[in-house]
């Protein structure tokens, strides 16, 4: 009996040349689908991260917008007076009399209506109009092209007076539970329907639920002072009323906050190295504080009302620099502010390589209602 044997044969060139040329193909499809699906993922987490910004940034500025120019029951600005030794202008973090504020940018490094001469500004270790020394803003760092905002109220909760306060006399506010709560330094703001001063707190002392709030003088731009200046720059005897009249139980006392927003240079790059912009805010004499990274501009138009309307309604919006060449042109003409109108540029920080490896960028708007400016 005999036994064939077969020969065993392997795969011939053409064979193998096939193989590998579908094997290539199939390669080179899941490389591509691999970078796709890493672009796509790349772009869609760059549009989550711009939406996200955005709101964040409207939101950290729409709370104080909604709260600016709230001192209580609507005082008069006529008759609103400072126990600071400095005047309005030289304490900008306690200005009551400009509720909302602020700068827009000329896009050359200045800044109108006065090149932020009224900023509280800490720059190589020179303080300018500021309470705590290095607290301030430093305008080297500033986004050249970009406005500057700033609303003033008084900060929530408030108390209420807990007995009649005359024109001379020391504040005696009543604190349920130890609820606001009052501390030495703090600059805070009496008012009433028609009026309100603004003083520094030297001592707090407590008996029950009533707080007593003293106001001793000393030098120093933005302690008490044995004068006051009004509204117009009058210096005068101190006084906690320029009308001459007390403050019933029914007033109001509260810590003053001003929220100054704006455009300067991140604390942190992105992965090439490259500067980052965000959104900062300086909160009373506190140092600024970094909010939102790849915000890299910010601009600003005031609602206005100059018919001088019980409730105010927007005729036009202009600029900061428009708002005060009116009020230089009329200042006895009403201008009321209604709502103000923010710009942002976001960016999505980290470069993208669809985009020629720069950022991601979409401009949002968002138009919010003053409330307690007539």
């Amino acid at each position: 009996m005999t036994t064939s044997i077969r020969k065993q044969k392997g795969f011939s060139v053409l064979e193998l040349l096939v193989a590998l040329g579908l094997g290539l193909l199939v390669v080179a499809g899941i490389v591509q689908l691999f970078v796709g699906n890493s672009r796509t993922y790349e772009i869609v987490n760059a549009q989550a991260r711009l939406q996200e910004n955005a709101r964040f940034a409207f939101e950290f500025i729409s709370r104080p917008a909604r709260m600016a120019g709230y001192y209580g029951c609507a005082p008069e600005l006529d008759n609103m007076v400072s126990q600071l030794n400095g005047n309005w202008v030289n304490t900008p973090e306690y200005n009551i009399t400009e509720p909302v504020d602020g700068w827009n940018s000329n896009d050359d490094g200045t800044w109108g209506p006065d090149n932020l001469t009224t900023l509280p500004r800490t720059e190589g270790g020179t303080n300018t109009r500021v309470d705590i020394a290095g607290n301030g803003i430093d305008s080297d760092t500033l986004q050249d092209s970009s406005d500057l905002l700033v609303f003033r109220m008084v900060r929530q909760p408030f108390a209420q007076l807990a007995e009649t306060l005359q024109p001379d006399g020391v504040p005696v506010a009543l604190t349920p539970g130890g609820q606001p709560v009052f501390n030495d330094n703090d600059v805070v703001v009496v008012a009433d329907c028609e009026q309100a001063t603004v003083f520094r707190v030297t001592d707090v002392a407590t008996v029950g639920n009533e707080v007593t709030l003293s106001r001793d003088t000393a030098a120093g731009t933005f302690q008490n002072g044995t004068n006051v200046t009004t509204p117009t720059g009058d210096i005068i005897p101190a006084t906690l009323s320029l009308i001459g009249r007390s403050y019933g139980e029914t007033a109001t006392v509260g810590v003053l906050e001003s929220h100054f927003f704006f455009i300067a240079e991140s604390t942190e790059q992105d992965r090439d190295g490259n500067q980052v912009f965000a959104l900062w805010e300086k909160v009373g004499a506190a140092a600024p504080r970094e909010l939102v990274q790849g915000v890299d501009d910010m601009q600003v138009l005031f609602g206005i009302d100059t018919s001088g309307a019980a409730i105010p309604a927007v005729e036009r919006y202009v600029t900061v620099q428009t708002m005060q060449n009116l009020r230089d042109a009329a200042p006895l003409a009403p201008l009321a502010i209604a709502a103000v109108q923010v710009r942002l540029r976001i960016n999505s920080v980290e470069p993208l390589s669809e985009y020629g490896n720069q950022p991601m960028q979409r401009t949002f708007t968002k138009t919010i209602h003053v409330r307690n400016f007539g």
